[in-house]
């Protein structure tokens, strides 16, 4: 990885590449000094997220391809991901990755993109199932479609329940927002992070003094709102998930070009019968 990629790349992505040895000491110190930036806004210190995807990569290992956030990420990798880790909400917090559940979730309000996906995938194994003379394959395709549309249906109505008893939460209604823990990513105080030049040229013009008065009144009014601290949650979360537009592009094309996923395949297998239990 060059040094110029570290600023398109996921939170996850330069978590990996902080951590592992391999990497040269320079890029290592890079991606530190990016993950720093991305965060200086929000309430959690650099130590803690940097800790953040610890378990799953203890796991799963430091290689960026054992992940969906790999850039040569295909639709196997993502349907296995999803059955083998994601199905189940507990067990999906120790193995995917907190970038990982903007392209694979149970839930994900403003994350259309795996809602998409699985939509595609349920038109891709009719059209399997209506070409298939094997019961032992189609009653396998009607399995997982059976899982897919139960999918849709548990969101649709989450979201609805929702909705109807507290339309706020909704915001929390999206895995990477639930992985922050109650902690949706705090506004930091007015000026808490501009330089000290910054700070003398506001103060020292009436134009400045002017949007100084304005931001403290917008401060003082919004700063202790549940609802800034939600949207300052869901900002962190949704940029996150831009830099993975690249893979979203990826597997949205293979879907609609009739990718067929192997439903056999070992994983896949133990994944079922995870599933079963």
């Amino acid at each position: 990885m060059e040094i110029s990629e570290l600023k398109k790349i996921s939170i996850s992505n330069l978590i990996l590449t902080i951590l592992n040895d391999k990497n040269n000491d320079v890029l290592r110190k890079c991606a530190e000094i990016e993950l720093k930036r991305r965060i200086r806004n929000v309430g959690w210190e650099y130590d803690d997220l940097l800790h953040f995807d610890d378990k799953v990569i203890k796991e799963r290992g430091l290689d960026v391809d054992n992940y969906l956030i790999s850039p040569k990420v295909n639709m196997q990798q993502l349907m296995e991901t999803y059955f083998m880790f994601d199905k189940d909400a507990d067990y999906s917090s120790n193995y995917l990755l907190f970038s990982e559940k903007h392209l694979c979730n149970e839930i994900g309000f403003a994350e259309p993109f795996f809602k998409k996906i699985c939509s595609r995938e349920i038109k891709n194994l009719d059209r399997r199932l209506n070409g298939s003379d094997i019961e032992s394959q189609k009653e396998l395709l009607m399995s997982i479609k059976q899982m897919l549309l139960e999918r849709q249906q548990k969101e649709k109505q989450v979201i609805r329940e929702i909705r109807k008893d507290d339309p706020i939460e909704l915001l929390c209604a999206n895995e990477a927002m639930c992985q922050l823990d109650g902690d949706t990513g705090t506004c930091r105080e007015f000026l808490y992070n501009i330089s000290d030049e910054e700070r003398y040229d506001l103060f020292s013009s009436k134009l400045g003094m002017t949007k100084v008065d304005i931001l403290e009144i917008l401060n003082d009014s919004l700063y202790d709102s549940d609802i800034m601290q939600y949207l300052c949650g869901l900002k962190f979360v949704r940029k996150d998930s831009s830099k993975l537009n690249k893979q979203k592009r990826q597997l949205l094309s293979q879907a609609r070009s009739g990718y067929e996923v192997d439903y056999q395949t070992e994983t896949m297998q133990k994944a079922l019968q995870r599933i079963k239990k």
